[in-house]
């Protein structure tokens, strides 16, 4: 339940920047930056994509019915969704020293969650989807998802996704995240 009493509301003038001390702003900005959203936008499609197909796989244990079923999925997150989940991943853990060094794991979780939660509902087919998304969400926040080979599937095409997400987010993209972040 809500505290109520404590609930903050933003008037019209104030935004939620006001309520950061300046080590926070600063870091805000830092990650406001269009070369840090590029690679935390690259980051978080590959993580993406490369845990979709893992629960495709898992559930087809074929590799041309596993490439057949993602295309006909057709399941892809937006440039802003990416953006926006990433922030508020940044805006929750602002004040914390390691989020740097955390910041890379949260993304990774995120997206495999974001993507495991778009599978269940786009694959009408799946059988045990309670069970799957437990055993899923558990691995998951328990880090053990991520296995070598995804791991070595994330190195190989970070550079490619990176170029092309390199021209995909400009800087005008920023600047509207910004905003919609820092001034709701």
């Amino acid at each position: 339940m809500k505290d109520l009493k404590n609930f903050t509301t933003f008037k019209n003038h104030e935004s939620i920047i006001n309520y950061f001390s300046e080590d926070s702003i600063e870091s805000i900005n830092r990650y406001f930056k269009r070369a840090n959203l590029v690679d935390l936008v690259t980051k978080y499609e590959l993580y993406y994509h490369i845990s979709l197909s893992s629960y495709v796989f898992e559930t087809l244990l074929d590799l041309e019915e596993t490439v057949k079923k993602v295309q006909e999925l057709n399941l892809q997150v937006s440039p802003q969704k990416a953006l926006f989940d990433i922030y508020s991943l940044i805006l929750k853990d602002i004040n914390k020293e390691a989020l740097d060094k955390d910041l890379e794991v949260k993304i990774r979780k995120a997206s495999a969650l974001q993507a495991l939660d778009d599978f269940i509902k786009a694959d009408k087919e799946l059988l045990g989807v309670k069970y799957y998304e437990l055993q899923k969400k558990e691995d998951i926040n328990n880090d053990k998802f991520f296995n070598e080979n995804m791991k070595y599937n994330f190195e190989s095409n970070y550079q490619k996704t990176f170029e092309h997400y390199n021209l995909v987010i400009t800087d005008k993209l920023v600047q509207d995240v910004k905003n919609k972040f820092l001034n709701p």
